[in-house]
């Protein structure tokens, strides 16, 4: 027996709401057909779906991975039919971008402006998250772009590198000095960088696992906040590697100043990611041209100051 889009909605459900009995009121069908449904699909598939715990369920390895995909499934067959009733009018419905934190600081107010002029029919939401996170968004159907640094090797994802950044030390003129020449990275201050997780690669801005065994991260700190982080810098609690767009309104300021890394240079690359399975509607080209002509400006501009590596 192949599996039909009811079982896929009422798997879903469950999930989303933890419980077989709190599926059921929401869905409105009776607690014993969901739990027929669910034996169907676990033996369709031969794993176990769901854990059964004393106050509900949980997902197991498996159940997660078959989430992910029912949950794209699902959104991608509204968008689908959202995209088939208006084939012949503007570009409408809804999208989803998750960005991290530079991209929210320099491009989320133009991309905003952007789509309410060129796309006056689409409901455009934003999320912000540090890149791990919006990955896990992005698998699970709930976003149709991201934009986002390290980006993992996934068959999933349609991955589209689209610049470039140096990276430097910032902070207050006690913690990395008062100095606007270079520092080598074998001179940055050890024990007191904020945010660099040498074990958690896909959230340290540092992608090398040697470069990252050549800084001694923060004793006492590591933040997923950029507002946190900026008030810690500000108050000399430590410093940290970072892009010039992601705090240049700091920069400006004059709150904390940054001194470019050399012996090496280090860089980290942009990314826009898609699901490589997501329906191409018009929404979805329409708002994906907005992001990179909103990149691109951002570039141009010196508002983010970056090379374009996008064909």
């Amino acid at each position: 027996m192949s599996l039909g889009l009811r079982q896929l909605k009422y798997f879903v459900a469950i999930a989303d709401a933890g419980s077989l009995s709190r599926a059921a009121a929401t869905l409105n069908v009776a607690q014993s057909a969901l739990s027929h449904h669910l034996a169907e699909m676990e033996a369709n598939l031969g794993v176990s779906l769901l854990e059964r715990r004393a106050r509900g369920v949980a997902l197991t390895q498996a159940g997660q991975r078959f989430y992910e995909h029912a949950r794209a499934i699902l959104t991608a067959l509204d968008k689908a039919e959202i995209d088939i009733r208006t084939i012949a009018s503007s570009a409408s419905g809804p999208i989803t971008v998750g960005l991290c934190q530079t991209a929210v600081e320099v491009i989320s107010l133009d991309l905003m402006s952007e789509a309410i002029s060129g796309c006056p029919n689409v409901r455009l939401t934003l999320i912000e998250g540090l890149s791990p996170v919006l990955f896990e968004f992005l698998a699970a159907g709930q976003l149709d772009f991201a934009v986002v640094y390290n980006p993992p090797t996934d068959a999933r994802f349609r991955a589209v590198p689209v610049l470039e950044e140096e990276l430097f030390l910032v902070g207050s003129h006690e913690v990395i000095g008062r100095e606007t020449t270079p520092v080598p990275l074998a001179q940055i201050p050890q024990g007191q960088i904020i945010g660099l997780s040498p074990i958690k690669e896909t959230s340290a801005i540092l992608q090398s696992p040697h470069l990252r065994a050549m800084i001694a991260p923060h004793a006492n700190l590591e933040l997923g906040s950029l507002n946190a982080l900026v008030k810690a810098l500000g108050a000399g609690l430590g410093g940290a590697i970072l892009a010039r767009a992601t705090v240049r309104p700091h920069l400006e300021s004059g709150i904390i100043h940054a001194r470019r890394i050399i012996d090496p240079v280090l860089t980290r690359r942009l990314w826009i990611l898609s699901l490589m399975d997501r329906p191409d509607t018009r929404a979805v080209r329409e708002i994906g041209a907005i992001l990179h002509k909103v990149l691109r400006e951002a570039v141009a501009a010196g508002h983010w100051p970056a090379r374009m590596i996008e064909g």
